[in-house]
C-alpha cells in the first residue's frame, strides 16, 4: 500500500461542480497533472500493474460535502502518475475506482487529498 498526500490551494482546486472556461480550466488542470507527476517522483511509489486507488478528500470546512465532485482534481493528479510510470494507464484493466471518501478537515484556503493506492493482485471479475 502506497499513500500519497496532496495539498491543493483554492487556485487550483478543480469541482465536478465547476462552470469554468475552458483555458483557465486547462491551465488547472496541468498545474494539478505536474503535481501528481513530482509528488511520485520526489517518493517512492514503486509501479502497480492493477491497483485500487481510494481518494480522501479534505475539506476546510466541517459542514455536508459530496467527496466525489473531486474528480476532475483527482483525476489530473491519478495522470500525473501515469505520466510518472507508476501505472501504465488509467484505464479499468490498471486502476480500479477511485472510490471517493470524506477526508480529514484542513486549513481554510485550501482542500487536501490523499490517495491511497493499493495493489490488487487478484482481478476483480
Amino acid at each position: 500500500m502506497t499513500v500519497l498526500e496532496f495539498v491543493i490551494p483554492d487556485g487550483l482546486w478543480l469541482s465536478a461542480n465547476d462552470r469554468m472556461h475552458w483555458a483557465p480550466k486547462a491551465k488547472r488542470t496541468k498545474a494539478l497533472r505536474e503535481l501528481g507527476y513530482d509528488t511520485a517522483m520526489a517518493n517512492p511509489v514503486g509501479t502497480f500493474d492493477v491497483a485500487h486507488i481510494a481518494a480522501f478528500i479534505g475539506y476546510p470546512r466541517n459542514g455536508r460535502a459530496d467527496p466525489a465532485n473531486a474528480a476532475p482534481t483527482v483525476k489530473a493528479l491519478i495522470d500525473g502518475l501515469v505520466d510518472a510510470g507508476v501505472f501504465p494507464d488509467d484505464d479499468s484493466t490498471h486502476v480500479i475506482g477511485p472510490t471517493y471518501l470524506r477526508g480529514n478537515k484542513c486549513p481554510a484556503g485550501q482542500h487536501t487529498v490523499r490517495l491511497v493506492l493499493t495493489n490488487q493482485e487478484i482481478p476483480w471479475l
